[in-house]
């Protein structure tokens, strides 16, 4: 969904990720340089504009935006 990966992108940006670097194959330690901590607050943010809750055990699976995106996209087709 191109909506999702929009919305997705927003929020990195607006979480202070360059665009420039924001790919769907972006790793989120290697190519955006974040850290564990980093990843929780971006979490925090993603959950507040998605409306979902991202657990712990999937929130250490999304090692890259790709991973992200499906996740969300697996949850808005349940709700």
């Amino acid at each position: 969904m191109k909506n999702v990966e929009q919305r997705l992108k927003r929020v990195l940006v607006d979480y202070g990720i360059d665009q420039r670097k924001i790919s769907k194959e972006s790793d989120y330690y290697f190519d955006l340089n974040l850290n564990m901590l980093d990843l929780m607050g971006l979490a925090k943010k993603i959950q507040h504009e998605f409306l979902v809750t991202i657990p712990d055990n999937e929130l250490l699976r999304m090692e890259c935006i790709a991973d992200t995106i499906y996740f969300l996209e697996r949850k808005s087709i349940r709700c």
